[in-house]
């Protein structure tokens, strides 16, 4: 008989850490581009911000689900092996990513966008799609090591 609390636990897990990784390729690879070519930089940089303001509601929960189930998972099924220590690194390098754009960089980009200054708001936006992509590898080795 399949287990289906684990099932459940291990649908949620997947679920939000597919939100996260594959709303950030989505965003990366199709909408921003997207974006660029069809509309002024005035109008796509009002887009992104909307957009980007709507996704880190849903990264939040997403940490948030990724804890409780990471969490259930390792009380009720799973013990410390090598492997689940580089998830777990993985999605706390992913989180502290997370925490570090909506504490530093988005208030940076904010900044130097209402301030006019483009050479610090080019500077940011480079740490920002850096730190996009290495958000995605994270998650895509976390969900490989899931």
């Amino acid at each position: 008989m399949p287990n289906f609390t684990f099932m459940a636990v291990q649908w949620v897990y997947l679920l939000a850490l597919a939100v996260w990784v594959g709303g950030m390729i989505a965003f990366i690879t199709l909408v921003a581009p997207a974006l660029v070519a069809a509309l002024d930089r005035e109008s796509a940089g009002r887009v992104v911000a909307v957009f980007l303001g709507r996704f880190r509601a849903a990264v939040t929960v997403a940490i948030a689900l990724l804890a409780a189930t990471s969490v259930a998972k390792f009380l009720l099924w799973e013990t410390v092996t090598p492997w689940l220590l580089v998830r777990w690194g993985c999605l706390a390098g992913m989180t502290a990513l997370a925490l570090y754009d909506f504490g530093v960089i988005s208030p940076k980009l904010a900044a130097a966008k209402a301030a006019g200054d483009t050479a610090t708001f080019g500077r940011v936006h480079r740490v920002a799609v850096a730190s996009m992509g290495l958000t995605v590898l994270l998650g895509l080795a976390a969900l490989f090591f899931s």
